[in-house]
């Protein structure tokens, strides 16, 4: 499966990264939202992965742009803001697969790509 990871913190990006790439994953690693439209618009993704709060672009906005270009990739979410009221609110509509809380555990991690990919 290819996998559109995207995180501002950089460790996580190589955490992750290499555990879903030694799961038999394609892995595009990207720090911010602005970098998962772009990469979108030029790669056919099977699932995006990323954070609500980045620079430039938050996760919020980019999956927002990217549901009103009419994409229809599942999309997981990890913050350390869950569960919150605004997270809750500013998610509704937006079509999230899941909502993971930051630090996410790579069994967790790993359980709902593949139920995501499933469903």
């Amino acid at each position: 499966m290819r996998i559109l990871l995207a995180d501002d913190e950089k460790n996580i990006l190589i955490i992750y990264s290499e555990m879903l790439s030694g799961n038999g994953h394609e892995v595009t690693a990207v720090s911010n939202g602005s970098e998962v439209i772009r990469l979108l618009d030029e790669i056919d993704f099977d699932m995006l992965i990323l954070d609500l709060y980045m620079p430039e672009m938050d996760g919020f906005e980019a999956i927002q742009t990217l549901r009103d270009k009419g994409y229809t990739v599942p999309v997981l979410v990890m913050t350390g803001h869950f569960p919150d009221d605004e997270v809750t609110a500013r998610l509704e509509g937006l079509q999230v697969y899941a909502t993971l809380r930051k630090p996410v555990m790579i069994s967790t991690l790993l359980n709902a790509v593949n139920e995501a990919a499933s469903a």
